[in-house]
C-alpha cells in the first residue's frame, strides 16, 4: 500500500514539472522572434554539444559506468539529445556473488528557465535552472530484474521515463556541468533506479 502511495506521489510531481517544461517551451517559441534583428547568428557549432556522465566503483561493489551523449539546441534555452549508457556491476559477499551488464540508448528534452541567478537575485552567480524529461531504453538480465514467475535466462530491455531537473553552472563559453535530479517514473520494484536518480554531468 505504502508503494502504491509512493508511487503516485511521484506520478503528481511528474506532472507538475511536465506541465512547467510544456509551458516554458511554449513560451519560448512564441516569442523567440523578439530582438531577433539584435542578436548574431548562431553558428552550427554553438548549437551542437558533445557531453556525458560516468561513474567508478571497486571494492566489494564494483560499478563502471560510462554514458556519452550528444546535445542540439534549435533554442538557445532548448535542448535535445540523446546518448548511450553502459554499465558493468559486480557484487560479492558471503552470502551471494553476482555480474551484470546493463546498456542502452536514451533521450531527452530540457530547457534552461533560469539562465542566470543573478537575473532575479542580487549575487554574483551565473548558475541557472532547467527541466527535463528523459525516455531510456535499458537491456538487463532476466535474472536480477525480472519479475518473479517468470523465465529468468537471457534478457529484456526495460523502458523507463524520467522526469526532474538540475542546476547549470556555465564553465566557460562551450563548456558546463550540470547537476540533475530526476524522478524515474515506472515500477519501483522491477528497476536498477531509487529515486531521486541524481547525476553529475559534464558537456562541452
Amino acid at each position: 500500500m505504502e508503494r502504491n502511495r509512493n508511487y503516485y506521489i511521484i506520478r503528481l510531481i511528474s506532472s507538475f514539472f511536465l506541465m512547467i517544461f510544456l509551458w516554458v517551451v511554449l513560451s519560448d517559441s512564441l516569442y523567440a522572434g523578439e530582438g531577433k534583428k539584435e542578436k548574431p547568428k548562431r553558428r552550427l557549432s554553438d548549437k551542437v554539444y558533445l557531453g556525458g556522465y560516468f561513474g567508478l566503483q571497486f571494492g566489494t561493489v564494483t560499478d563502471i559506468l560510462v554514458a556519452p551523449i550528444i546535445g542540439y539546441r534549435p533554442l538557445p534555452r532548448l535542448t535535445i539529445g540523446g546518448g548511450f549508457k553502459y554499465e558493468y556491476y559486480h557484487e560479492s559477499t558471503p552470502f551471494f556473488k553476482y555480474n551484470t551488464h546493463m546498456f542502452g540508448p536514451n533521450a531527452f528534452i530540457r530547457y534552461l528557465f533560469l539562465k542566470s541567478f543573478s537575473n532575479i537575485l542580487p549575487v554574483n552567480y551565473n548558475g541557472g535552472l532547467f527541466v527535463q524529461t528523459e525516455y531510456e531504453a535499458l537491456n538487463m538480465d532476466h535474472k536480477y530484474f525480472g519479475a518473479p514467475g517468470q523465465d529468468n535466462s537471457g534478457r529484456f530491455w526495460m523502458n523507463s521515463w524520467f522526469v526532474g531537473g538540475g542546476l547549470h553552472q556555465p564553465l566557460g563559453r562551450r563548456s558546463a556541468v550540470n547537476l540533475l535530479f530526476l524522478f524515474y517514473m515506472g515500477n519501483p520494484q522491477y528497476t536498477p533506479y531509487s529515486n531521486p536518480v541524481i547525476r553529475i554531468e559534464f558537456g562541452f
